[in-house]
């Protein structure tokens, strides 16, 4: 009589070839959905550090003004939200709007660095300013924040973290 002999250790070793590229891709969609989150954190914390610029800008009515002054500006009242150490944002300071923008970012990494830019959209370089520009209503304020994002799959084959930036222009209302 003849004796079937079936395969033996197949399933095995299938299994081990295909487990770790289905772990990969698993790993490689949550990081997808990982870059995915940063990115509309980034743009909410523009959105809402830029929407404190403009909330927060030069007239004689703001008593909390952000960046650079407009000529009848008021100089900040002792209440205005301070530094840590209790020290009161300095006339000119955009300092509480890079706050903003840094609290609204937080959870996405350790390295989320902000500019704040007053004037046209073209000009703005970092934190400087275009010549002249003020807080003043009618002015352009833009909010630029940047971070790196560090993924687990491409960091297995030797590739480095990648930048994402959220940018966001408002003209200042109040």
């Amino acid at each position: 009589m003849k004796t079937r002999t079936q395969p033996r250790g197949q399933s095995m070793v299938e299994f081990a070839i295909v487990f770790p590229i289905f772990v990969l891709l698993l790993v490689g969609i949550f990081d997808f959905g990982r870059v995915i989150w940063i990115n509309d954190t980034l743009s909410g914390a523009a959105r809402e550090a830029v929407r404190y610029a403009i909330v927060h800008g030069g007239s004689t009515s703001t008593l909390c003004p952000a960046g650079p002054p407009a000529p009848d500006s008021n100089d900040p009242d002792p209440t205005c939200p301070p530094y840590p150490d209790g020290t009161a944002y300095p006339k000119g300071s955009k300092q509480a709007i890079k706050d903003v923008a840094e609290r609204w970012a937080a959870g996405t990494s350790g390295d989320v660095n902000v500019s704040v830019c007053y004037g046209a959209v073209t000009s703005c370089a970092g934190d400087v300013d275009q010549a002249g520009a003020t807080n003043a209503r009618g002015k352009q304020v833009t909010v630029t924040v940047t971070s790196t994002v560090h993924l687990a799959v491409p960091s297995l084959f030797g590739f480095d973290g990648f930048g994402l930036s959220a940018t966001s222009t408002m003209l200042v209302n109040h």
